[in-house]
């Protein structure tokens, strides 16, 4: 029976995240299922054309100082009322727990409707980086009071479902991540795009892939990558932007290429071209671009914490680093190319791994569970719209 689903974030598309991406996938599986979606998202300056069965509704908002890609729009709990009631949902996916996710749990929650969230990104962890870290326990009790008045939280791994029962959060169930295996590929590979970038055929291309932000954990992969031998034949291809950007490329030698953002083909072609994928980061709950990588033909470096040790298989689809230190990571890398052998052997169980991970069978888990939400017995008001929507 097809819903009518209002999925509300402060980040999508043409934002590029992993939120957004797996966002954009839920929405599109849905569409395909014959479920009607309705966005509730910020205005961004550049005009997006959404699929039939979406409708997109946008509202203004204001630039974080330290993050000015993300808008969070101010909008009271009355105004997204108006529009839950408008569109007649039957179910409230929340994906952001800032001013519009607020609001809209509390619009939600004044016309009882079924309201599911999920847990995207640990922005408590993230305050360290922006010397922020004395807010961190009131981070997480916001955060916790906001999930629990969720019937369901949605996280991306078992590590991170661990990390928040043990932090009090309630009803928490596992949304992993998957990756187009078609369009991520290696075959993608172009020796002519290699050579373009001055990449040699004798070097060992070492690939980062995302925001260049200070929760990223960078300064540790460029520190790692100074460390390197200096007969080492690696390089680093860097591929995003972000507050950031200016600082490393101001400290970066010759042996390292910035190429910016790409989307697309273009971003599956800058990934081929890699050797190796290198993921510093020590805060993201998953990290969709270790599958993207995976996918290319990329093993994959990455700490021992959640998000990489749910994604890399040790030894196999990649290395897990036991300590995160500059010196570790270096000593990693140094071991992982010396033998070129078991590198493209890992690439091969890596691409084996990323065709396991298939969006539609993922997104399907998270539509049985808005199922179950929408007609348990105590959603009467919900199962009586059915009847009259079906009998119109």
């Amino acid at each position: 029976m097809a819903l009518r689903i209002t999925i509300v974030s402060e980040t999508y598309f043409p934002q590029i995240n992993g939120v957004s991406r797996t966002l954009d996938k839920l929405v599109g599986h849905c569409c395909a299922r014959g479920d009607h979606l309705q966005l509730i998202v910020p205005h961004y300056d550049e005009p997006v054309v959404e699929s039939s069965g979406v409708e997109r509704r946008e509202f203004p908002g204001f630039a974080l100082p330290c993050y000015p890609e993300v808008l969070l729009p101010l909008v009271t709990p009355g105004r997204i009322r108006r529009e839950l009631q408008r569109f007649d949902s039957d179910l409230v996916h929340i994906a952001t727990e800032g001013p519009l996710g607020w609001a809209a749990l509390r619009a939600a929650s004044s016309l009882n409707l079924p309201v599911v969230s999920s847990y995207h990104t640990n922005f408590p962890q993230y305050l360290a980086g922006y010397r922020l870290g004395w807010l961190e326990p009131i981070a997480w009790r916001y955060l916790r009071w906001f999930h629990n008045r969720t019937l369901q939280t949605f996280c991306p791994t078992p590590s991170i479902k661990s990390l928040l029962e043990k932090r009090g959060f309630r009803n928490v169930a596992v949304w992993s991540r998957g990756v187009d295996s078609k369009h991520f590929q290696p075959g993608n590979r172009d020796e002519d795009l290699r050579r373009s970038l001055g990449l040699q055929s004798d070097e060992t291309v070492l690939v980062y892939l995302g925001r260049l932000a200070a929760e990223k954990n960078l300064q540790v992969l460029f520190d790692a990558f100074e460390k390197l031998p200096a007969d080492s034949s690696c390089r680093l291809l860097v591929i995003g932007d972000g507050p950031l950007g200016d600082r490393l490329r101001s400290r970066a030698d010759e042996r390292i290429v910035f190429v910016g953002y790409r989307r697309g083909l273009e971003l599956a072609r800058m990934l081929a071209v890699g050797d190796l994928m290198v993921f510093p980061s020590v805060t993201d709950t998953f990290g969709n671009v270790m599958l993207e990588g995976m996918a290319s033909g990329l093993p994959v470096l990455g700490f021992n914490v959640p998000g990489p040790r749910d994604v890399i298989a040790d030894g196999q689809t990649g290395r897990i680093v036991s300590r995160v230190t500059a010196e570790d990571l270096a000593r990693a890398i140094v071991e992982t190319v010396a033998n070129q052998e078991a590198l493209h052997w890992m690439g091969q169980q890596a691409r084996k791994h990323a065709e396991s991970q298939s969006w539609p069978c993922i997104m399907e888990k998270v539509c049985e569970q808005y199922d179950r939400h929408t007609l348990n017995p105590g959603c009467c008001e919900i199962r009586s719209r059915y009847a009259d929507r079906n009998s119109a």
